[in-house]
């Protein structure tokens, strides 16, 4: 990589993103690694609470609420295959990391835009304690998949040349 492009590349970076260790590559792709395996895991883990005993999840126990979040699992279940597929794309450094980031990225976007509008439209956010674990939910959601779409664009050159630069 040239001194232009990484002149260029720094100045793109997402604001911050210095202070937590991520405008260099080789810092960020671990850290996402991990953290769409903790995604992986922690979507398995709803689902097998929903499965077992859906009060332990559940922010509300209306029978509209629990047909919208029965809605969900193959929404899910997309969203947890392009989780493993970016992080076995990444951890082996192929090209096609940054589509399947992508695809991660914008299915998240749109699921949480869904639950948003259910939620405001219900009342869900009022909801006391379970309203407001919703809230958090949807916030992290957002967050997380916002700047995974962010990230991936800004190191889009690292992701597309990395299998090259390996072999080399």
């Amino acid at each position: 990589m040239n001194a232009t492009r990484t002149g260029l590349g720094q100045a793109s970076r997402l604001p911050g993103s210095h202070l937590l260790g991520l405008g260099h590559f080789e810092t960020w792709r671990p850290r996402v690694i991990a953290l769409l395996i903790f995604t992986v895991a922690l979507l398995v883990a709803y689902w097998v609470a929903w499965c077992a005993d859906r009060g332990i999840v559940a922010s509300n126990h209306t029978a509209q609420y629990i047909a919208f979040e029965q809605s969900f699992p193959l929404a899910d279940g997309w969203l947890l295959t392009a989780a493993l597929i970016a992080a076995i794309q990444l951890s082996r450094r192929r090209p096609s990391a940054l589509l399947w980031l992508l695809v991660l990225g914008g299915a998240g976007v749109y699921l949480c835009a869904m639950d948003v509008l259910y939620d405001l439209q219900h009342g869900i956010y009022s909801n006391g304690h379970g309203g407001a674990i919703e809230l958090a939910i949807n916030i992290l959601t957002a967050v997380l998949s916002v700047g995974l779409l962010a990230s991936a664009w800004d190191f889009r050159h690292e992701l597309l040349t990395t299998s090259k630069r390996i072999a080399a």
